[in-house]
Formats: C-alpha cells, structure tokens, sequence
C-alpha cells in the first residue's frame, strides 16, 4: 500500500505541474485564463485524486501503470491540443489576410437590461411556475404522494431504463425552456450587478431560483450545479470585460465564490436526501469520496479487466448519437444500452461512473483516448476564444451563455463523460433553439401600449 500511496503522490506532482504549465504558459493576460478549458480540465482531477490518497485501504486502490497512462496521456493531449487550436485561432483572426474580414465587437453604451421590458421576465418566471407544477404533478401521479420518493424514483427508473415512464413532450419541452432560460436571466442579473442596473433584478434573482429548483426536481443535481456554475463564469466574465486592466481576482469575490461552492459541499448529503437519495448509511467524508474519487477506481478496474475495443455501433462516447440514428434509421442493432455497471467495493457503493476517459478506453483503447481527447480540446478552445471576443455589456451574447454551460461540462469531466453526452445529443439541439428564441423575444419583440 505503501507504493501506491507513492504512486499517487506522483500522479498529484505530475498534475499539479501540468495545472503550473498551464497558467504561466496562457497568453491571456487577464484572470480569463483561469476558466480556460486546459487550465479548467487538468485541475478538475487533482481533488479526486487527493482525496483518493486516504481511500487507498478502504477501496484496496491499486492503481495500474496503464490507468496512469492513460489519465496523463489523455491530459497531455488535451493542453496540446488546446494550445495548437489556440495559436490556429490566433493566427486567422489576426492574419492580415484577414483581418479585414473580421468583425470586432465593440462596447455598447448601455448595458443589456436597459432593452428589457420587466414583463418579458415575468412571462419567463410563469413559464418557471408552469414547468414546476407539470413536473410536480406528474412526478406525483407516476410515482406516489412524497415527491422526494417520486423525484428518487423517477431517476432511478430513467437510470436503468426499467418500467420508465417517459415525460409527456409537453412538459419536456416547457422544461427545456424553462431550465435554458436560467442561463440567459442569470447573465442579465449579473451584467445589472456589475454595470449597476437596478432594472428587473428582483424579477430576475426570483426567475433564477424558480430555474435551479427546476433543474433539481427531476432527482439529480446536475442542471441546478451547471446553472450556479454558469453564474461564476458569467460574473468573472463580466468583471473582466468591465475592467479590461484586472489582473488578480478581488478578495471579495473570491469569497463569495467559496462561500458558494462551501454551501453547495456542505449540503450535498442533505441536497442527496431531499432528491430521495438514501445514504445515511455512509459518513460524509465517505459520501464526497464517491463522488470525487471513486471513479478513479472504477477507471482502474476498468482497465485491469483488459475488456476495451468495441464497434461503433456499441460506443459508450457516442451513445447518444448511435441510440438516435438507430431509432432514426430503424436500426435496432444500432441501439445498445449503457454499458457501465454500478460497481461495490466490499460495503462501499462507489457508482457508475469512471471519468471521461472510461468510454474512450472502453471504444478504442488508449488510442480513443488520442483522439476522441484532441477533437474534446479543438471544440473547447475554439468556444473558449469566441467567449473571451463576445460583447459583455449591451448584448445576449449566445457565446458567453454556451461557454458558461460549457464550463460545467469541462469541470465535471473528472466525474464522467459529460462532454459527449451533454453536446452530442438532442436536448442539447433544443437548447441551443431556446437560447435563439429567447434572444428574439427578450430583445426583439416589442408590444406597443
């Protein structure tokens, strides 16, 4: 045990290195760089990892030389990858060729609350109201009378696909709206907080609640997190395009943010129960270990097994893509179900998750770690870079909104393959066509009285 505690104290030296390379090596010069998808993406895994030092006995942790290879190897692409896009970016935005092409945004005069009328965002907080009471109701004729118990149900059930009884295309669709509209009115209370806009905030702070607790009630954690992940981003964002000289992170925010992720930490065993998740039976340092660290072992046993190499038509990474051409296509033997079990060590429950490199292994080995990493790094940097050019001040500029949804999906891949499974699919279609329609009308229309 004793050399696998030196093993991972090695693997926290080596990513704390590449975390090091990442942020003196960054051009930009402005604490932007910090939420780059590089710098985002190899510090997501060392909590887990640290964290993973004091589980070495109770999971019996035995790290293999390949689960090494392939967490450094898939980092090592990824912060190449994003800096090769980057410079190609560079060097076509700035390329004389070129830059005559380019469109630069300006900054406008008045900031975007300004050109928002306060009954749009009251529509948009009875949309919220309307999406609630349907999910409500159909969690409680579905499921039973305690909605916690329906909530934990109705997951469990979506999880598995066993007797799942599906949400009526009505109510998904008014959720869908409902939860992207999160996004936008979180960016408007911001850009009113920072360029001091008083117009609409109450509304506003009311529409972003009513959307968080959307984003919880169907029993996971995850849309709710992403919104209040969403706002970090939104506010450094903001902050910056304000003050283009800042350098260094003011002390007050920095608190507010660990206030922030300190509470959401801290009520996370609490926030399991409300949703129905039953797990007082673990301690509360046993309870985050799940979730940081124990995919870790679930890659490893993973990979010991040596059970990688799978046709395209069973692909974990693209599951999503192959299950809806198949029901598109009428190719049944295209659709295949989810191929991660929930795993137990002894007592401990430790999931079915295993990082973002657990479905490249499991399609291609190391070599889907190459590949299916690099195109992850492209995507991400090129977004990154549209975020840092967009206006901040007197637009709903779509690309701060996407790279703040992005955020998440980067941050979490130390837990799963968040990025495949939440961009490559259709309810993120719809949600790119909710951003749109909600741009236009809070923007576009106008009712003359």
């Amino acid at each position: 045990m004793i050399l696998i505690k030196q093993l991972i104290i090695l693997l926290i030296v080596m990513l704390a290195l590449f975390l090091i390379m990442c942020v003196f090596s960054n051009r930009n010069g402005n604490i932007l760089k910090f939420l780059s998808p590089q710098i985002m993406f190899v510090g997501c895994f060392i909590p887990g990892v640290i964290y993973a030092f004091w589980y070495v006995d109770k999971w019996n942790l035995h790290i293999s030389n390949m689960t090494i290879v392939a967490i450094i190897l898939g980092l090592l692409i990824f912060v190449v990858f994003s800096y090769l896009t980057s410079s190609i970016y560079d060097y076509i935005l700035f390329n004389p060729i070129y830059l005559k092409k380019a469109k630069f945004k300006r900054n406008s005069m008045s900031d975007i609350n300004s050109k928002v009328e306060g009954w749009k965002v009251i529509v948009l907080i009875i949309v919220q109201l309307i999406s609630l009471l349907l999910t409500v109701l159909f969690l409680l004729k579905n499921y039973g009378l305690n909605l916690s118990d329906a909530m934990f149900m109705y997951r469990s059930s979506t999880a598995s696909g066993d007797d799942a009884i599906p949400l009526p295309g009505i109510i998904k669709l008014i959720r869908r709206i409902a939860l992207s509209s999160g996004y936008i009115v979180t960016y408007l209370y911001l850009n009113g907080i920072v360029y001091k806009s008083k117009k609409n905030r109450a509304l506003e702070i009311v529409c972003i609640i009513l959307a968080i607790i959307n984003g919880f009630l169907l029993g996971g954690r995850g849309d709710g997190i992403q919104i209040i992940i969403a706002a970090i981003v939104q506010y450094m964002a903001l902050k910056v395009y304000k003050n283009k000289s800042i350098k260094v992170i003011p002390f007050k925010d920095i608190l507010k943010v660990i206030v922030i992720l300190g509470c959401i930490i801290a009520s996370f065993t609490q926030l399991g129960e409300l949703l129905g998740r039953q797990m007082d039976f673990l301690k509360y340092n046993d309870y985050i270990a799940v979730y940081l660290s124990a995919e870790l072992k679930n890659l490893d046993t993973f990979i010991v097994s040596g059970d990688f190499g799978h046709p395209l038509t069973e692909s974990l990474t693209l599951y999503s893509i192959v299950n809806s051409l198949g029901s598109m296509f009428n190719q049944p033997a295209w659709i295949h179900s989810f191929d991660i079990p929930f795993r137990y060590y002894g007592h401990y429950a430790l999931g079915n998750v295993g990082t973002i490199f657990y479905p490249f292994v499991y399609d291609s080995g190391l070599v889907g770690v190459v590949y299916y990493t690099a195109f992850m790094a492209v995507f991400c940097q090129i977004f990154y870079k549209n975020f840092l050019k967009a206006d901040k001040k007197g637009n709903i500029d779509l690309n701060v909104i996407f790279y703040s949804y992005l955020a998440y999906i980067i941050l979490f891949s130390f837990f799963s393959n968040k990025f495949y499974e939440m961009i490559f699919n259709t309810s993120f279609l719809w949600c790119i066509v909710s951003w749109i329609l909600l741009k236009y009308f809070l923007l576009r229309i106008r009712v003359k009285v």
